[in-house]
C-alpha cells in the first residue's frame, strides 16, 4: 500500500498522525519531563548515587573546598577541639 502525499502541506510541514499510527502506539504510561530527557534524567540519577554514596564511611564524595581549609572532607570538624582527658 503506497502512502498517499498531501499536495497542500508545505516541505518542511510535519503531516498529522494517522488513526492506524495512533492505535499501533498503544498503552504507554505517563513520563515526566525529566524522564523524556535522557541527559537530564542521568545527572537527577547521579545526583541521586552521590547522596547515597554519602551514608557509607568507606567512600569518599567528592566535595568543593571553598577557599580556605575546611578541614577533612571526610569528616574532621574545623568548630570542633577536643582533648584527651588523663
Amino acid at each position: 500500500m503506497v502512502p498517499q502525499e498531501d499536495e497542500n502541506l508545505p516541505l518542511d510541514a510535519k503531516r498529522a498522525a494517522n488513526y492506524k499510527i495512533i492505535k499501533n502506539k498503544g498503552l504507554t504510561p505517563h513520563r515526566s519531563k525529566e524522564q523524556r530527557n535522557p541527559r537530564v534524567k542521568r545527572r537527577k540519577q547521579y545526583e541521586k548515587a552521590k547522596t547515597k554514596l554519602k551514608s557509607f564511611r568507606s567512600v569518599a564524595v567528592d566535595k568543593k573546598s571553598l577557599g580556605a581549609y575546611g578541614g577533612e572532607m571526610t569528616g574532621i570538624k574545623t568548630n570542633l577541639s577536643r582533648s584527651i582527658k588523663f
